[in-house]
């Protein structure tokens, strides 16, 4: 990085760390504060306006959380970004996952976790906004906090499109991606099985299609922005995946909201291409498992340690 890139970056983060608002939330080691995201706009009638920025920012929901191990100073601690799925995401005061043990245990064994809303709507759909604001977000918590440069990344259910385009974007800050029944496929996991009446209008929505009732599929409005097709070259009768960082998925069998079949598919592709990414297929169609349990927590864990 030049030294421009390194000044405009410098000020970026500055103007970023003045634009946040730490406050207290509803647990007492819950700090919430919003991140401006720039708004783009896609479309026009000209080729000069398609993709112009329109100069205007929302200013995104964040959450962190330090563990009691955390320090203002020596040792930095490490920080893990934990995309949320569609069933609940960061409010002014609230955080869905705080609902969940899993939270406990990555606190407990001294790992400070962040999460963003990514835009109005929980259900962000790994759009260019979530990819952004959590972005913005570490910029915010490097500059505040005593934390590690390089972070690990959990996605959970739809926070699986999140959290690996985050990761396609920004693949030089971290060291690896746990994944618990994950979306992996935009297209044939989310659109052809909504797992909601307002899955494909959000889709519409984040993407900014033309037909925003989220009738229509428009590819090239979502190219760039699908998993499972990112960085894929075929070689003969194979299919090979170039992926940035280590993962692990963890995925019952018998997942109707989330078939488990595209986690298969991710994972294969990327041995193809001599990548390393493990899978953990769980006798169980309970999609709950997209939030943990204990011996998903425990098996994170190992994971994680394995990769620091």
């Amino acid at each position: 990085m030049g030294k421009l890139s390194l000044l405009i970056l410098s000020l970026f983060t500055s103007w970023i760390a003045g634009s946040a608002q730490p406050r207290k939330g509803d647990n007492s080691a819950d700090i919430h504060f919003t991140v401006p995201v720039k708004i783009h706009h896609r479309g026009g009638t000209s080729q000069k306006r398609t993709n112009r920025d329109t100069g205007k920012f929302y200013y995104d929901q964040t959450i962190l959380k330090l563990p009691q191990s955390y320090t203002k100073s020596g040792k930095p601690t490490r920080l893990i970004y934990c995309a949320h799925g569609a069933g609940g995401g960061v409010t002014s005061d609230k955080w869905f996952l705080n609902n969940y043990a899993l939270i406990d245990t990555l606190l407990a064994n001294g790992y400070a976790i962040f999460d963003v809303n990514g835009g109005e709507s929980v259900e962000n759909m790994g759009g260019p906004m979530v990819v952004k604001s959590a972005f913005n977000a570490y910029l915010y918590i490097r500059k505040h906090y005593n934390i590690e440069k390089k972070i690990f990344v959990v996605g959970l259910s739809m926070g699986g499109l999140s959290s690996t385009n985050f990761i396609y974007h920004y693949p030089e800050i971290v060291l690896a991606q746990g994944l618990f029944s994950p979306v992996l496929d935009l297209y044939n996991q989310a659109w052809l099985h909504p797992w909601l009446p307002t899955t494909r209008q959000a889709i519409a929505n984040v993407f900014k299609f033309k037909d925003l009732s989220g009738k229509t599929w428009e590819n090239d409005k979502a190219a760039g922005w699908n998993p499972i097709l990112k960085n894929i070259t075929i070689s003969g009768k194979d299919t090979l995946k170039s992926y940035p960082v280590p993962v692990k998925i963890w995925h019952g069998v018998g997942d109707a909201i989330v078939h488990e079949n595209f986690s298969g598919n991710f994972q294969k592709y990327i041995l193809n291409a001599r990548g390393s990414c493990e899978l953990h297929e769980l006798d169980s169609n309970n999609h709950g498992l997209s939030c943990g349990n204990p011996t998903i927590n425990h098996e994170l864990m190992l994971f994680l340690r394995r990769m620091e």
